[in-house]
Formats: structure tokens, sequence, C-alpha cells
């Protein structure tokens, strides 16, 4: 059993990761609902195995709350998000890149480990039910273990997938702009010009599904 079960996943800031797909997060691990926090990379052959699995268990504990997030241990680039658009259904979870390297570092020097893919499954209340390899039987026993134990939740209804175009965006008053980013939950506290509004909306928002 890894040494860091049973204690408090260190908590980060929704802001200091970049979602590139799924819904956005207040905090990393998301509060008051069993996670999964996987770290990989592109040039992970073992990482990429593992998407699907990643998928299939979101799809199927998506009822009890359970979030996946996979966060990726590379510097943002275009390359990146095309790689991560690029395998469609194959990643239906939430993927985030840590654009400071921060998040990862210390999830792995927390854990001692040096290798991914690599991942923890976090009860409800942020306690680490296991810590290690994501193919591993253990890893699914624990997600059935924290997944029990938790309260169904209600399902979110889909907000409506923004298809203007930026031009279209660029005419909206900034009242309606700022709220297509707070029902999505995305940050937006540090824009302060309507074409950073509009930036945004266009990088996280065109045709994405949210749920509210």
């Amino acid at each position: 059993m890894s040494s860091v079960v049973g204690k408090p996943l260190p908590i980060f800031p929704g802001d200091a990761l970049e979602i590139l797909k799924g819904d956005p997060i207040d905090s990393l691990p998301v509060k008051g609902v069993p996670n999964v926090v996987e770290l990989w990379a592109t040039w992970c052959g073992p990482c990429r195995a593992v998407f699907p699995h990643l998928s299939e268990i979101q799809k199927k504990f998506k009822p009890k709350g359970l979030r996946v997030i996979g966060v990726c241990l590379e510097d943002p680039s275009p390359t990146l998000k095309s790689f991560v658009h690029q395998q469609g259904d194959k990643m239906h979870y939430t993927v985030a890149v840590d654009p400071k390297g921060v998040v990862g570092q210390k999830l792995m020097e927390f854990a001692g480990v040096t290798g991914i893919p690599h991942a923890f499954v976090v009860d409800k209340a942020g306690i680490i039910a296991y810590s290690g390899h994501p193919m591993q039987p253990e890893f699914k026993k624990a997600i059935d273990k924290v997944c029990s134990a938790a309260e169904p939740q209600p399902e979110k209804q889909p907000l409506p997938k923004v298809t203007q175009s930026r031009e279209e965006l660029s005419h909206m008053p900034v009242k309606e702009l700022k709220k297509i980013l707070e029902d999505r939950k995305i940050p937006l506290a540090d824009l302060n010009e309507k074409g950073e509004l509009v930036d945004r909306i266009v990088e996280r928002c065109t045709n994405v599904m949210y749920y509210g």
C-alpha cells in the first residue's frame, strides 16, 4: 500500500490548471465528490493506453459525482490542444495542463514517484484511497469504495453550446459575455478588456458542452 493512502491530497486552486477539455473545476481535487487525479503526458505510451479506461470509469460513476481529471505535465501548446481534441471520446473526462509545472511536481514529490501514468483516487472528503498505476486492480477497487460511500448526484442539465463566431461575440454586451463564462464557472477575474472575454470564450467554450 502506498504511504500516502489515508492522507489528504494536496489542494490546488482551479486556476492553477488550464482546462483543455471538459467541465471546469474550482479546485483540485474537486471538493465534496470523489476524484480521480491522473498525471500523464503525450509522449508516454502507457498514458495514452489509459485514456479509454478513464473515460469508461467517468461514464460509469458520473451518477455518484466522480470527477476524473487528467493533468498533463507538458507545457501548454497548440500541439497539445490539437492532440487532446483528436482523442475524441477516448478522453471523455476533464483534461487539463499544468502551465507552471507546479501541480504535477508537487503531487509526484508528495507521492514519492517519478513515473507516469500515476493516479490518485480521492474520496469526497479529499482523503487518498489509492495512489499508483491506473491499470492496477486496486485502482478500480478504490473507485468502487469511494463511490459506494458517495451520495447520488442530481443530473446536471446541459448548457447551450456557444456557436457564435468571434465577430458575433465581439458585438455582444460585456454583461452577456461575462455571463457565458460565469455560467460555465470559467475564471474571468484576470480579464480586463472585452476582447479578452471574447478570446476566452472562443478558446474555452466554442462548441464545447458544459453542464449547469
